[in-house]
């Protein structure tokens, strides 16, 4: 397992952390000053599990998350695409 602390200038996701599991290839992230966490398995279609976890609750918060999840794919330099909404 690795983990790493990434900081934003987002709203609610100033400090955000990320664990990724080798082993069961699984992607965890979930902000510090925040009650959110986010799980991701990395042998599955990101996208969708990305839509799935944020098709409820407010929008603009719903986007707040897929930036951060797309930001921290993109700085971990996971082969995976992610497309923003």
């Amino acid at each position: 397992m690795k983990a790493k602390l990434f900081e934003f200038f987002i709203t609610d996701f100033e400090e955000v952390y990320a664990v990724m599991d080798d082993e069961n290839q699984r992607l965890h992230i979930s902000a510090v000053n925040f009650n959110y966490n986010i799980t991701l398995d990395l042998t599955g279609e990101l996208n969708e599990q990305i839509e799935q976890q944020t098709k409820y609750g407010e929008i603009s918060f719903n986007k707040k998350i897929v930036q951060v999840v797309e930001k921290i794919i993109k700085e971990l330099k996971l082969n995976y695409k992610v497309n923003a909404k």
